[in-house]
């Protein structure tokens, strides 16, 4: 017979692997300007000037998360 005393001990010390799922780790240029206001050229010129970064999986043009974020964060500091 299972100890459930253990099996308890485990599921605690695990990581939650829904939080993990809770935001996309890339975002599709669409996307982008949607949750931005930038339009599709000014996206472009941010991702040539190496500002944005992408990730080329054959034809999909995909920005990570952390580097639309950082872009923001960058913004923000500009202001203060």
């Amino acid at each position: 017979m299972k100890n459930p005393m253990i099996n308890s001990q485990l599921l605690a010390e695990q990581p939650d692997c829904a939080s993990d799922f809770s935001k996309p780790l890339t975002l599709r240029i669409s996307d982008v300007q949607r949750m931005t206001g930038l339009g599709r050229t000014k996206i472009y010129k941010l991702i040539t000037n190496g500002e944005l970064s992408i990730i080329k999986i054959g034809r999909a043009t995909l920005i990570p998360l952390s580097s639309l974020e950082a872009l923001l964060v960058r913004g923000q500091q500009h202001r203060s």
